[in-house]
């Protein structure tokens, strides 16, 4: 469930919990590991460097470029 904050410059940020990734295909173990290495939400995955996600235990090059590509579809 998405958080609106409202910051008083008509512009409303979202923040959107990592959980979200499920809906675009990635596990809950993999966001659990996500979240055990510090990421949670959105807009944290997107900034991440690929190659810090790949540091992730059971993150292969593939899985992080997955990741990245839901969080993508998530932020938008």
């Amino acid at each position: 469930m998405p958080i609106e904050e409202d910051f008083g410059d008509d512009d409303i940020f979202e923040i959107l919990d990592i959980d979200q990734l499920q809906n675009h295909g990635i596990g809950a173990s993999d966001i659990s590991k996500l979240k055990a290495s510090g990421y949670w939400t959105i807009s944290s995955v997107c900034a991440a460097t690929r190659r810090n996600l790949s540091k992730i235990k059971g993150f292969s090059e593939q899985k992080t470029e997955k990741v990245k590509e839901a969080a993508g579809k998530c932020a938008v």
